[in-house]
């Protein structure tokens, strides 16, 4: 049983949260509460081998919070979940070690369920680099536990994931746009292809990847350090920019 904690200060967003997580696996013993409640959290909340935490708006607050959570909680990961990207970093850095993913609020059901199994699995999770912001004054990154430049990996064009996976582009294409939690038929419409063509494109990524779903599509595609990013053709209409970087350690 993996013990997980959500801290999210507002009540209906950490209800709803509480509800999709619940849903997603069994094995999840999930408990949820609001920032106030940190005084009075108990062992139930304590040594998580999760915490997913709701990222105030006010940064300063945010970052103070954050380094009151890792005191009294002690969680063993923290995925962050915030609304605005790029997302404004504290000058003296992420507290601590134990902060393994960031995702906008708006992420679709599969990259957050993606993200959570790819950090309890001992990966990461973050935005790509472009997206963060530092202070002007100091030089501030989210933690990275390896060598890898993850700059060029954020910025991977969709020729290169698709040989990552060993699908083809128009598959990886698929694969982003399912990532985002758009239906197949909107999918087709996007990239001008038909229901049916869309729907084999899905099925072929699957047995490529060994899955059953979209989202151990996604896992797996972050697994082995896939960027899920979606590149808007030229053609004028406005896209989702959301970004997401993962990649499996060791």
């Amino acid at each position: 049983m993996a013990k997980m904690v959500l801290i999210e200060a507002h009540p209906l967003l950490r209800l709803g949260l509480w509800q999709i997580l619940s849903k997603l696996d069994d094995v999840w013993e999930i408990e949820g509460m609001g920032l106030a409640d940190l005084s009075k959290a108990d062992g139930a909340h304590a040594g998580a081998d999760l915490l997913i935490y709701g990222l105030p708006v006010e940064t300063d607050e945010a970052w103070s919070a954050l380094h009151e959570i890792q005191r009294v909680l002690t969680p063993k990961r923290i995925l962050l979940l915030t609304d605005v990207m790029p997302l404004p970093m504290p000058v003296q850095g992420l507290p601590g070690a134990s902060v393994y993913g960031c995702l906008m609020k708006t992420a679709s059901v599969e990259i957050l369920e993606a993200a959570i199994r790819l950090v309890m699995a001992g990966g990461q999770c973050f935005p790509s680099e472009q997206a963060l912001q530092a202070p002007a004054s100091t030089v501030c990154a989210l933690p990275t536990r390896d060598g890898d430049d993850a700059s060029a990996k954020a910025t991977m064009p969709v020729s290169a994931g698709a040989q990552l996976l060993q699908i083809t582009p128009r598959q990886y294409e698929v694969l982003v746009l399912l990532a985002r939690g758009y239906p197949i038929k909107t999918v087709s419409r996007m990239l001008n292809i038909s229901v049916a063509t869309a729907k084999t494109h899905a099925c072929t990524l699957y047995q490529r990847l060994h899955v059953k779903n979209k989202g151990e599509a996604v896992y797996a595609a972050l697994q082995r350090g896939a960027t899920l990013e979606w590149h808007e053709p030229n053609n004028g209409r406005e896209s989702d920019t959301g970004q997401i970087y993962g990649r499996k350690l060791g």
